[in-house]
């Protein structure tokens, strides 16, 4: 019985993070991403990707985290290492990998204090040859 209230704790949990920003990072490059949060409330971020690649590239979503205007640190998630992926697609054809997701990304933000956080998102990739990126986006669900 326990295990049941466990699983629709973790539902209701799951189901109850909303979409609050998206920023594609194929067209806006570097991005600046703002939201209001209250003391103690976590923005989450996500990653929709659909890429085509030989072999398996570098990439780095390079953020920096403000309240306002002041610095508070910065961190490199790898876009390619999510979890809770969804729409998960992989096929390989003649070597080319097509691979397509929506997944967690490391790390998160807590608001320490009520405010006005910045996100500033850069898209750091290599340019490998047969390397194709269709989509590269940054999702914020709170």
């Amino acid at each position: 019985m326990r295990i049941i209230i466990a699983i629709i704790i973790g539902l209701l949990f799951v189901s109850c993070e909303n979409e609050v920003g998206r920023i594609d990072l194929l067209k806006n490059n570097p991005a600046d991403f703002e939201i209001e949060l209250k003391k103690g409330e976590t923005l989450n971020l996500y990653t929709d990707m659909d890429i085509e690649y030989r072999e398996k590239p570098q990439f780095v979503y390079d953020c920096e985290f403000y309240l306002g205007d002041v610095y508070l640190f910065k961190g490199g998630t790898d876009p390619l290492l999510t979890t809770e992926n969804q729409n998960e697609s992989l096929v390989e054809i003649n070597g080319i990998k097509h691979w397509k997701y929506y997944g967690k990304l490391e790390g998160n933000l807590t608001a320490e204090k009520d405010g006005k956080y910045v996100i500033k998102t850069t898209f750091v990739k290599n340019n490998k040859p047969e390397l194709k990126i269709n989509k590269a986006e940054i999702i914020f669900l709170k």
